[in-house]
């Protein structure tokens, strides 16, 4: 039973004192595009149903045992790239998710990744099937997806609590790896599957993920009963996650994809913190942003 030990729906339980449960909740709810703009004709015909096969096959499965008050909602965004042979397809996928913000009607993106290299089969008519023991082009690929995306969610509940997900993510891409498939072999620059999980469970990461953990629970939740308490939250947060990557390679892909998905949401949180020189030191802890926090810096004067 792959949950952490104090639950999802627990967490939110600090905040209230009733969580309400769904009788039966598949636990992720994901939209799917597929934009078949740059093949052939007798290839989109092809690949008419592949869109909502994606969908039923995500939204569909119970992937974890834990009855959520809410399910986890995502985004998976397929360009179809090319046919690089009969029923095998090359792609470029976005893929992202979110979580709500407690007490408010907003949200906050959680995962944003890019996958440049998705080789798959794909046969009109065929069904899909979920087989956690076997390698598919097609289904492994999803399947590391929504573990690394229920990861995520998971750390931003509870410290750490996202590793089980990322250990099932890990042994997916152990699969690929084996396949010998692109995308799936770790890379000394750039994005790869298996180098984004392996950056993920590293040990020198746990710091990262502990300030993750802050930046969401002890932080963006409280933004609406006590905002000036929150931002000191997420200050604290940051600082502690600025202190972490001393140590931790530059190139660190959970590192790379938490200010990229946030640094918006960061500089917008401190535009009325009394203290603009805050955005220098956000400027230090990502310098990778630093116009960004340079631009908000001045919005304050």
């Amino acid at each position: 039973m792959l949950i952490p030990h104090v639950s999802r729906c627990g967490a939110f339980a600090a905040f209230v004192l009733v969580c309400t449960l769904p009788a039966l909740s598949q636990q992720v709810d994901c939209t799917v595009t597929v934009n078949y703009e740059a093949v052939a004709a007798s290839n989109k015909d092809l690949l008419r149903d592949f869109e909502n096969d994606i969908r039923n096959y995500i939204n569909n499965f119970q992937w974890g045992e834990e009855q959520l008050d809410e399910k986890v909602k995502c985004t998976i965004d397929v360009f179809i790239q090319s046919a690089t042979g009969e029923n095998r397809y090359m792609a470029q996928v976005f893929v992202g998710s979110q979580r709500p913000i407690f007490n408010s009607k907003q949200s906050t993106a959680v995962v944003r990744l890019f996958d440049e290299a998705w080789e798959f089969t794909y046969l009109k008519d065929r069904p899909i099937n979920h087989n956690p023991y076997s390698y598919s082009d097609l289904t492994s690929f999803l399947d590391f997806y929504i573990y690394l995306i229920l990861g995520y969610d998971y750390d931003s509940y509870e410290r750490l609590g996202g590793t089980p997900w990322f250990q099932k993510a890990s042994d997916v891409a152990s699969m690929g790896r084996s396949s010998g498939q692109k995308g799936w072999q770790p890379v000394t620059s750039g994005y790869s599957r298996t180098q984004m999980v392996t950056d993920i469970l590293i040990p020198t990461i746990i710091p990262v993920r502990a300030g993750f953990y802050r930046y969401h629970f002890s932080g963006l939740d409280s933004l609406a009963a006590d905002r000036p308490k929150a931002q000191e939250g997420i200050k604290g947060a940051l600082e502690h996650i600025g202190m972490a990557r001393k140590t931790i390679d530059s190139r660190n892909l959970m590192l790379k994809n938490f200010f990229d998905t946030k640094y918006l949401e960061i500089a917008d949180v401190f535009l009325d913190y009394p203290d603009p020189t805050f955005y220098i030191t956000l400027s230090k802890i990502d310098p990778a942003h630093q116009s960004t926090y340079d631009e908000y810096r001045l919005k304050k004067r």
